[in-house]
Formats: structure tokens, sequence, C-alpha cells
């Protein structure tokens, strides 16, 4: 997170009803992403999954993080299409192979969304 110039992205644990979801990474860049849930989603990303430059911030301040007015699961991508494109997104955590933040709440996971046969490209411990 501490390095990010713009707007860095990884994958986060116990989220969407899966282990993990993430940025599909290729050659250091995100192509696609691994996710449970709306993977047309022009970001299929959860909140704990990015970072955002204050510069960045700073030369955007028309974007907002809307509350009210998005589709349910479209506030991320609705806040990230203002600021940036998904072929400018700064893969983390070992080119998003690795979880270094988790979804966590107070109740039993829900894993419903799990595939029955592993689907990722990747084996990642969560």
């Amino acid at each position: 997170m501490r390095t990010t110039r713009k707007v860095s992205v990884w994958p986060v644990g116990l989220v969407g009803g899966r282990r993990y979801e993430r940025p599909v990474v290729e050659n250091g860049k995100v192509v696609g992403w691994y996710t449970g849930w709306r993977a047309d989603r022009p970001f299929a990303i959860d909140m704990a999954g990015f970072a955002v430059s204050l510069q960045v911030i700073l030369s955007h301040p028309k974007a907002v993080f809307k509350r009210r007015g998005s589709q349910p699961g479209m506030q991320e991508s609705d806040f990230l299409k203002q600021i940036t494109t998904v072929e400018e997104l700064e893969p983390k955590a070992n080119n998003c192979t690795k979880v270094l933040v988790w979804h966590t709440r107070t109740e039993k996971v829900n894993l419903a969304n799990e595939p029955k046969y592993h689907l990722d490209t990747v084996s990642i411990e969560v």
C-alpha cells in the first residue's frame, strides 16, 4: 500500500461468498477478476482490496464514493471509474497472488459461492 503511486489493488480473503477474490494479473497488469459475485462489474473488487493515493484524490475533486445512488455492489466500481481505468491499476501482494487482507465480520463465514473445484489459475493460502 505504501508504494501506491495512483491506485493499487490486491486480493481480499473471506469475501463474496468465497475464500478469496482477487484481480487476475498477467504480465504485471490487471486483466480480469476472480470473483464469486457479478464478475461483469467494471472493478469487481471489495473496498478492502484497493488503495488510492492522496494525489489522485486531490486531482479528482468531484470524485465521490456514493453511499446512496449506486446499485448494490457497485459502489467501488462507481468510485473507481471516476479516478482510474483497469489498465492503470497497480497490482500488489506479489501480483495479487497473496491474501494479506481479510473481509471480517462477527458472524459465521459464508462460502456459498466457493467453487467445488479450484478454478483459479494460482493457488492461494487464505
